[in-house]
């Protein structure tokens, strides 16, 4: 498994279920930038690999049309060692099966990534060094990324 540097920052939390309890700190994951889908193919043909940067996209162009149909037709999708992929929906409960529906009861639908045996979140602990990023805040959430927080 390839080992990383994760970056954090540390930043001060209320209590979503006591409002009135003293903000606690905690460390927040910060991703220095997002590699997209084109960068992710360069990346992957620089590597040493016998494939063109042509074929890498293709490959997966269409990995990601049929992992998008799989999912849509209600399957689970193992993609190695980087996660099992499947749907989900978030919902409010009623009271009784009868008075479920979905215009009043779905929140939402979302996409879940689960570990893999072999890359549990122990084993991503043992192959991570952290690395605080200090002096580019005072630590505490902006409304959209408390907000953001609150609503995972």
């Amino acid at each position: 498994m390839a080992t990383g540097i994760l970056k954090y920052k540390k930043v001060t939390r209320i209590n979503p279920n006591d409002k009135e309890a003293a903000p606690m700190w905690y460390a927040k994951a910060v991703q220095d930038r997002t590699i997209d889908f084109e960068a992710l193919v360069t990346h992957m043909s620089e590597h040493n690999s016998p494939y063109s940067r042509g074929v890498i996209h293709g490959v997966l162009t269409d990995m990601l049309d049929c992992v998008k149909e799989l999912l849509l037709d209600g399957k689970s999708v193992r993609l190695g060692d980087l996660g099992l992929f499947s749907v989900g929906i978030r919902s409010k409960g009623a009271l009784t099966r009868e008075k479920w529906a979905v215009a009043s009861h779905l929140k939402g639908v979302t996409l879940n990534v689960r570990n893999t045996k072999t890359w549990s979140n122990s084993e991503l602990r043992k192959n991570t060094v952290l690395e605080e990023l200090t002096g580019y805040d005072d630590g505490k959430l902006s409304e959209e990324e408390n907000g953001e927080e609150e609503a995972a």
